[in-house]
């Protein structure tokens, strides 16, 4: 346990900056005698602040320890220790979705459909917290109902949180069994450059990457180049060439990122059982009439959001029959319906 003190004073002196922590520890080989060399530089005392994040339920995991993540432990830059709150478990296969904070209401959907789908299968999903692609993620596998479903990776000390917008989202990650992470002491706010080195934490934590919109300048496609490095696969969304959310998937794929347009699609790229689950879609079916389960069905396979005549062209049927089958499955809560596009 005095590692673990030391090693926090160690990282509370230095900001959670991994270049200065690193070369101290390096030089002094272990938190104890790094600390020993730096304790009359400062004010901090190492219990009293180990104690702080008892109180906040933080557990400090070292790399040297046994619960440490053993895929991170594995990375370029692996960070020495990692603050956990929550009660995740770093033994299950983890895959990382990650996209722009300004998403369209597809690539919403499209996270939170696959989120989900991965994480009925006991996959944990890691993303940053973000707005936009990150938290649909994490939602995605809330709604799962799986427990643990999800990691979430701040650039900021777990005293506080980034998004603060996102404080219900982080706090029904813990209330789930998922867990919040980050490699910086409290007291640490987010500043611009924690942003990429928590990306090589999201990254590092996972087998695979999947990126769902980005631009061509994005903290998503640096994660990605991370993931590469870190000798992990990535995946990639594609979507309309004329968007510019696309540039950065269709720059992947370029460059031999998996094209992925299903959960199931990156299950078997990454070697991953995935059982197709039938109670769910039984019990749609057996309510539905022959004409809703093909437009289910047809939605289903699609994977993206379809207006009437698409639909109608798709099932062979008329637009008559297929405006009163989306009718009903919206009404029940089957479908959703954004600007004439129906979705599930």
């Amino acid at each position: 346990m005095s590692q673990h003190i030391h090693y926090n004073a160690v990282n509370r002196f230095y900001q959670g900056n991994y270049e200065k922590t690193n070369a101290l520890l390096e030089r002094h080989h272990d938190p104890h005698t790094a600390w020993t060399a730096i304790k009359d530089s400062t004010r901090i005392n190492p219990q009293t602040e180990y104690d702080l994040l008892t109180k906040r339920g933080v557990r400090l995991i070292l790399k040297t320890d046994d619960g440490f993540p053993p895929l991170l432990r594995e990375i370029p830059r692996a960070p020495h220790g990692i603050y956990c709150r929550g009660a995740c478990d770093f033994s299950r296969p983890t895959v990382a979705i990650v996209g722009t904070r300004r998403a369209t209401g597809e690539g919403i959907q499209i996270a939170r459909r696959f989120s989900e789908q991965l994480a009925a299968q006991g996959i944990i999903i890691a993303s940053g917290l973000a707005l936009g692609i990150d938290g649909a993620a994490h939602a995605g596998a809330l709604a799962s109902g799986t427990k643990g479903a999800t990691i979430a990776v701040l650039p900021c000390g777990l005293d506080d949180l980034y998004p603060k917008s996102h404080a219900n989202l982080a706090n029904e990650i813990i209330r789930t069994g998922g867990t919040l992470v980050s490699e910086y002491p409290f007291g640490t706010p987010s500043f611009p450059f924690n942003f990429l080195e928590r990306n090589r934490i999201v990254s590092g934590l996972s087998r695979g990457t999947v990126v769902i919109e980005a631009p061509l300048q994005s903290g998503a496609l640096v994660t990605a180049k991370l993931a590469l490095d870190q000798n992990r696969d990535v995946f990639a969304v594609p979507g309309p060439i004329s968007h510019p959310n696309y540039g950065g998937p269709h720059k992947l794929i370029q460059e031999g990122a998996g094209l992925v347009t299903s959960a199931e699609e990156i299950c078997d790229a990454l070697g991953l059982l995935y059982q197709k689950s039938t109670s769910m879609e039984g019990q749609v079916n057996n309510a539905l009439s022959p004409e809703e389960r093909l437009v289910h069905a047809a939605l289903l396979k699609a994977g993206k959001p379809m207006d009437i005549d698409t639909i109608a062209k798709l099932c062979s049927m008329e637009i008559r029959a297929v405006s009163r089958a989306t009718a009903i499955l919206t009404v029940n809560g089957t479908l959703n319906e954004t600007n004439g596009l129906y979705h599930l």
